[in-house]
């Protein structure tokens, strides 16, 4: 590969995605260093990781691996390491050369996600083909001496790969980088398109997917009698995503209801229909007129390249049909754009010159996009010791890769650390605490009865947790058992020790005491996570509203244990916006808290012209 860069276009059905990485191996590109291939999704990186080491027939962990959140199986022999964009972005924090790797791979560069755009991963690799292949880029070695150099300075390759993106683009983010196009794929796909817009796609889904079952022979099934509807989205437990790959039984069609993480990369068997809801659902950032903000999940028209996207998981082993629910004029004209990444500020967790200093290294943004409220995400010198008054960080307190609101409770800990990361940790996990099923609603109340604590969720899940640790005494099996009982998420509760052993690394890092308790005294606990969440305050005036900052008028989210108490103030969690603005993971607190917090804001601001949450 005589280029630095390569953009390589190649249709869906190519083998690009498996195929690539092995003939770099084959070629002798990874003696210098791994080949690094990122997937926008964790399901996509550990399924190919398995299929390339079938293919090596090697085990899964030793030629090729993967790497995801809270998991990872490589050694030592690993040359190849299939992993999500977020993994190699944390490992730019601990290795800005990024010097374990000999290629990297970007593959699936349409999807747009926050780490290859905002989190500026194809900036740093910019910026590491410039360091350490030591020349600038577009300009060729004079005397013959280049590859030789190259080679003393353990030369950085990239391949930027996808079906579907805008190629002269990322050339041109790239100085001109060679782009190749890779034809392959297996079979057609004859594209059926609605003659007007539906307007409920759920109903049109179902309306065609019946008709499908009646009307059309069968894909993988010996017969289509029966209907087995399979679940495909990203937190589905691994043992029940394998359910989708597995044959189907005889005499039935399987109907598979996914998110777009069934979009790319990876390939279900069997799959000859698609039906195209033409809509997906994502997270975004509203910005407040003030400073500050709301998460929210839209739901919008997928762009061009998604819908081809999702057209090609139909001609993967055979010829197939994609029945789109949307009108082909739509789909031509300007209702399906270019994608978009989400628009949030992170800047406040990458505080080293290789993220926020792109601007002084050159290389720039692939996507530069209009700031929104920039202080808002940065963490106050006051707030977090960690940081000097001009918002750097001194070298013992990065890397740091967690958001503000996560950390700013932890570094508040008044001898009570240990509750704080039992707390803040499944605060990060990012999944619900506690299940729901209709049927069950009278069970699940009493269950949680017995862990709910007066003052809110937060004092909530920490007594949940004390309780699953207790009663892991016996071993795994009695944590599963005791967590069906009390209808507790025990995968929430795995998720949030992995990170919460992440935080105790980094407080140790850090020098705080991760093991101070506070024993039985819980209220220490909640004092520490009001101060870390000093911004996400409010007191009721007729209704809940905020005291200060976006001035949102909000309702406490009916999953929380205070929705049907009064209380005079609240700390909470984080906002979410549907049809209202509501807060979640909330907990009460007196008036003369939240007026000391309130001190503490306009103390921000008389120093700093602006409060912590502008």
């Amino acid at each position: 590969m005589a280029n630095d860069v390569t953009i390589m276009l190649g249709e869906t059905g190519s083998g690009k995605t498996t195929q690539v990485p092995q003939y770099l191996l084959e070629a002798g590109f990874a003696d210098a260093g791994m080949i690094g291939v990122t997937q926008p999704r964790k399901v996509a990186a550990t399924a190919l990781a398995t299929r390339v080491s079938v293919e090596q027939g090697t085990p899964l962990g030793g030629l090729v691996g993967y790497g995801i959140r809270f998991d990872e199986k490589t050694s030592p022999a690993t040359r190849v390491k299939y992993m999500t964009d977020g993994m190699l972005t944390r490992e730019l924090l601990w290795d800005p050369l990024l010097s374990k790797y000999a290629v990297i791979i970007v593959d699936e560069a349409h999807e747009r996600t926050l780490q290859t755009d905002l989190k500026l991963l194809l900036a740093n690799l910019k910026r590491i083909l410039r360091e350490r292949n030591g020349k600038e880029e577009g300009k060729p070695q004079v005397n013959g001496k280049g590859k030789e150099r190259e080679k003393e300075r353990n030369p950085f390759k990239v391949v930027i790969m996808s079906a579907t993106l805008d190629a002269k683009k990322f050339s041109q983010f790239f100085s001109n980088a060679k782009i190749v196009h890779v034809k392959g794929r297996q079979h057609p796909v004859q594209i059926f398109h609605a003659t007007e817009d539906e307007a409920d796609y759920v109903d049109a889904a179902l309306r065609t997917f019946f008709q499908i079952h009646v009307d059309e022979p069968p894909g993988d099934d010996a017969g289509h009698d029966e209907v087995l509807p399979l679940p495909m989205y990203a937190a589905l437990p691994t043992a029940q995503l394998h359910h989708t790959f597995a044959p189907t039984p005889p005499q039935t069609r399987k109907c598979i209801l996914a998110t777009n993480i069934a979009q790319t990369s990876i390939t279900i068997p069997g799959v000859r229909y698609v039906i195209d809801t033409g809509k997906v659902k994502e997270k975004r950032y509203v910005a407040g007129s003030t400073g500050g903000g709301v998460d929210t999940l839209l739901t919008r028209d997928i762009s061009k390249s998604n819908a081809m996207q999702r057209t090609g998981r139909a001609g993967r082993e055979g010829p197939g049909f994609c029945y789109r629910l949307y009108t082909e004029e739509g789909f031509l004209g300007v209702q399906f754009g270019a994608s978009h990444p989400p628009t949030v500020v992170y800047g406040a967790r990458y505080p080293r010159p290789g993220f926020n200093g792109y601007a002084r290294c050159g290389c720039g943004l692939f996507c530069p996009t209009r700031p929104l409220h920039p202080r808002r995400a940065r963490l106050p010198p006051r707030a977090d010791r960690s940081r000097s008054r001009h918002g750097r960080s001194p070298p013992r307190a990065h890397p740091r890769a967690r958001s503000p609101r996560i950390e700013r409770p932890q570094l508040h800990g008044l001898n009570c650390t240990a509750e704080v990361l039992d707390i803040v940790s499944v605060l990060a996990a990012n999944g619900a605490l506690f299940l729901t099923a209709t049927d069950k609603r009278p069970e699940i109340a009493e269950a949680r009865r017995e862990f709910v604590h007066p003052s809110g969720d937060h004092l909530t899940i920490l007594s949940t947790v004390r309780a699953y640790r207790a009663a892991g005494g016996a071993g795994r099996s009695a944590r599963q058992e005791w967590a069906w009982a009390h209808f507790v998420n025990e995968r929430t509760l795995r998720d949030a020790s992995s990170i919460r052993n992440q935080l105790r690394l980094s407080c140790t890092r850090a020098g705080i005491d991760w093991r101070a308790s506070c024993g039985e005294q819980e209220e220490p606990a909640l004092l520490s996570l009001a101060h870390g969440l000093a911004q996400n305050t409010a007191v009721r005036t007729g209704v809940i509203s905020r005291f200060w900052g976006t001035r949102w008028v909000l309702k406490i989210h009916p999953g929380s244990s205070m929705v049907s108490k009064k209380v005079p103030a609240i700390i909470y969690d984080e906002l979410v916006c549907t049809n209202l603005i509501y807060a979640r993971g909330v907990s009460s607190i007196s008036l003369s808290s939240a007026s000391l917090l309130a001190v503490h804001q306009a103390l921000y601001a008389g120093i700093h012209g602006f409060t912590p949450d502008e």
